[in-house]
């Protein structure tokens, strides 16, 4: 699964084979191919722990890519993942649009209704708020984090700092505290990489851990330990309250417009830049073309107030019933374009400065 370097798709030469722990193998049986045994990570809170350097981001990377075909030699042809699954990450800076974050985010000191959150600046904590609300609304049966790249606010909150600072005067509930509830409420299922915030694993279905590249499954270990230090059952499996997703987008004025792509970092529409950069699993410049082209379209196409959800659900219809090409033209400019998943559609919509959102 590792990759050649931070800059190629390649897989590495002389890497470690994976192998599956043998309380986690399972047989597949596959069309074209027969049986096929591996590791099978079950519905449910999975946490993947290990020292630095052992493997832990290879391996989510791989399943956050999972959601895609390999080709034979790509090194990753059967590592397959729920295509709904969506990488979640901290995007300080990031535009957010009429998000209903309070599940994570409430009682601001200024009294701002996070049932309603606007910012043009979102800090680390409120970015990955809204990029889990959003990843829901999209559709996301599953959530792949890792610690190293998640805000440490939104992810945790010791003992000792909830002694000096009060639940009352802590904007922030942690996602520690609701991801029993957001997995027991709506299904939804979480991989997490974790270096150093060891109460993750009293929530967690599953614990691997990573070691010199090999997958051990410590999970009886990971629940004694818990056990033994007294926060097995600290976080209960408490129901919580959804969100109401009700975002609407307005139509625009209609006119020509100038599209463009560049690489997998930016979609342009007129003079506007779309940060994508930090959607992780966009893998290839097509995706970027198709997502212009295709926002280019809802633009075109949003005639009187709509919900978000309706006009992709109506524009991937199209798609499927005639094709890209009744949505993005034969003759379109900036490289060959290709279909990117809703996610991706529904995120790029969302980071769109311009955009019309209403609720």
């Amino acid at each position: 699964m590792p990759r050649e370097s931070g800059v190629s798709d390649r897989p590495m030469r002389g890497a470690v084979p994976f192998a599956s722990p043998e309380s986690m193998r399972i047989e597949v049986e596959l069309p074209h191919k027969g049986k096929v045994t591996g590791m099978g990570i079950p519905e449910g809170i999975t946490v993947i722990v290990g020292g630095g350097y052992h493997g832990k981001s290879t391996l989510l990377k791989a399943l956050e890519q999972g959601v895609y075909n390999h080709i034979c030699g790509d090194g990753r042809a059967y590592v397959v993942t729920d295509n709904s699954g969506m990488k979640i990450r901290a995007e300080d800076g990031r535009n957010v649009l009429h998000t209903d974050i309070s599940m994570f985010i409430n009682h601001l000191p200024a009294g701002q209704d996070t049932t309603d959150f606007s910012s043009e600046n979102a800090s680390g904590s409120t970015s990955q708020a809204a990029n889990l609300i959003e990843a829901v609304e999209a559709g996301a049966g599953l959530l792949l984090l890792d610690e190293d790249t998640s805000a440490t606010n939104f992810m945790i909150r010791d003992k000792v700092m909830a002694r000096l600072v009060s639940d009352e005067k802590e904007p922030i509930t942690t996602l520690l505290r609701h991801i029993r509830g957001i997995y027991r409420t709506l299904g939804i299922s979480f991989v997490i990489v974790v270096g150093s915030s060891g109460d993750y694993l009293s929530v967690a279905d599953f614990v691997l851990q990573m070691d010199h590249y090999k997958v051990k499954d410590v999970t009886k270990e990971a629940k004694s330990i818990c056990e033994e230090c007294g926060i097995a059952g600290q976080y209960p499996e408490n129901e919580i309250t959804v969100p109401a997703f009700s975002r609407k987008l307005k139509p625009v004025k209609p006119g020509r417009r100038k599209i463009k792509s560049m690489g997998t970092d930016t979609v342009l529409i007129d003079r506007e830049a779309i940060d994508v950069r930090y959607l992780e699993q966009l893998s290839e410049n097509g995706q970027t073309t198709a997502l212009a082209h295709m926002m280019s379209w809802i633009l075109d196409n949003v005639k009187a107030e709509e919900d978000i959800q309706h006009i992709i659900e109506r524009m991937y219809t199209i798609i499927e019933k005639r094709g890209m090409e009744a949505i993005i033209p034969a003759s379109c400019s900036g490289g060959h374009p290709v279909l990117p998943r809703k996610q991706e559609l529904y995120a790029c919509l969302s980071r769109y400065r311009s955009a019309k959102i209403v609720r």
